[in-house]
Formats: C-alpha cells, structure tokens, sequence
C-alpha cells in the first residue's frame, strides 16, 4: 500500500510550515549543536510522514487508525522534538532569570488540560468527522494539537528551569495524563459505538477499502486498532519521558554532579 503512488500527497501544504519552522531556527539560533539539529531534522520529518506518506492520506477520512497516528504525531512526537531543539542558553538569555512561579503553575495546568483534552475534544463523534471533511476545521483542528502539545511539553523538557516542573511533580503530571490517554483509549477500543462516523462511510475513490474490509479490517477492527494506538504509545512515551526525568532527579541528588562542570549547548551530552 505504501507504493502506490496516490497515497502520498507530494503537494501538500505542510511543506510550507516546514519551511517556516527551519526558516525560524537557522535564523533565530544560528550555530545549533548537532544533537539539537537532529531533534529539528526528526520534528519536520515526523510532520512529512504525518501529511506527505500514505498516513496522511488515509487519515483523510478513509481509515481511522490512520487518523489516530497522524493525531499522536502532531500532538506529542513533533512538538516534543521542536522543544527538545531549542537551545537553552539562548532562550534562556531572552528572559529574566528571577522564577515566576505563578507563570509555571498556569503553563503546567495549561499544558495538562490542552494535551490531554485536546484529544478527548477532537474526538468527540460530530467534531472528528466535521474535521475530517473540513479542511479549514481540519487545519485548526491539527495547529490545536501542535500547540497544545509545546505547552504540554514545555512544564518537562522546556530550555527555561523556571518553567520546568521539579522531577517529582513531573513524574505525577505525566503519569496523570498517562491515565488520560490509558481511559480515552480503552473507551475507543471497547465501545461499541462508531467514535468517528466519517471513517465507517469513507468514499472509497481508489478501492482500498474495499480490499481491506475484504481481508477482515472491517470499521470496528480499525477503531479497535485505533484505540489500542491511542492507549498503548502515548504511555510508552509517557514512560520514556518519566525514565529521563528520574535520571535528572539523580543527577540532582548525586554529590559528584554537583561538583561537576556545568553543561552547556556547546557541550551537548544530552538534550533534556
């Protein structure tokens, strides 16, 4: 299916926003260490696949496992790799360096409820397949979730220590939306009501789906699937991310780090 040459949408308009973006951060942070470049270069081809390759085509009301990919990787891949390549000592000489920790409170109960709820919302029967026909509420609909998904990333891996929330509060904010995803997700694969009714009546122009259905991936198979992929690899990466807050929490606590050089970007041992 991925080499039939109608699935990939070569025109699409995602090429201009990628275009921005690096446009945005050659400028604005000339001289990237190399690790904060390959975070860049993953962002803007994880934003490819999501719209250029066959996922974005089939998301396109045609199959909804597809659509729940696309969603996972404009929520939560693309804007973690687009805060994990910004430079923090740049960013952090734009800003004061006195905390402000009302600001940090509404960036972190800001960022919960978008990443978690921007999902649930989108989802919602009428609203997902409104979307799907739309193009103009398909495009708000997708700018909500990049959105969403810097301002839940930033309270864990944003270049401002101010902002980032401590290891253990961070541990509870991502295990909590963990729990989020973990119940839309076991809602979508067990209910037995169409969640997207766009995707059980897809017009069916090249014959996909009537191929697929043929070999037994009926609508509900591909809400089940879709379910299981909203439940099952956010947590993962739910779980990776608590990994790499834990190891920070070490490194806090570990009288040798203490007393160590600190890091900087022009020394870039790591990226969190």
């Amino acid at each position: 299916m991925m080499l039939i040459p109608e699935l990939w949408n070569w025109d699409s308009l995602v090429w201009l926003a990628i275009g921005i973006i690096l446009l945005v951060y050659f400028v604005t942070f000339k001289g990237m260490p190399p690790l904060r470049r390959f975070a860049l270069g993953l962002g803007v081809a994880f934003m490819a696949v999501a719209f250029v390759s066959p996922i974005g085509y089939l998301a396109n009301g045609y199959v909804f496992s597809a659509h729940m990919i696309q969603h996972l990787l404009m929520l939560l891949i693309v804007p973690l790799c687009l805060i994990l390549a910004l430079p923090k000592q740049r960013v952090a000489s734009w800003f004061s360096d006195t905390p402000k920790p009302q600001l940090a409170k509404a960036l972190v109960m800001i960022g919960w409820i978008g990443g978690v709820g921007a999902m649930w919302f989108w989802h919602v029967p009428n609203l997902c397949s409104v979307s799907t026909q739309n193009a103009s509420i398909g495009l708000l609909r997708d700018s909500s979730f990049m959105l969403a998904g810097l301002v839940f990333w930033w309270p864990i891996f944003g270049p401002l220590e101010s902002t980032r929330l401590s290891p253990p509060s961070g541990i509870v904010y991502l295990f909590s939306a963990c729990l989020g995803c973990t119940l839309l997700g076991i809602y979508i694969t067990f209910t037995n009501s169409i969640v997207c009714p766009v995707f059980a009546q897809s017009v069916d122009s090249l014959g996909i789906m009537a191929s697929l259905q043929a070999a037994g991936f009926t609508p509900m198979v591909d809400q089940n699937l879709g379910g299981l992929l909203m439940w099952v690899p956010p947590c993962t990466l739910y779980v990776g991310a608590i990994i790499s807050l834990l190891c920070r929490w070490y490194k806090v606590l570990d009288p040798e780090t203490i007393k160590g050089p600190v890091a900087s970007d022009h020394e870039p041992a790591h990226l969190v």
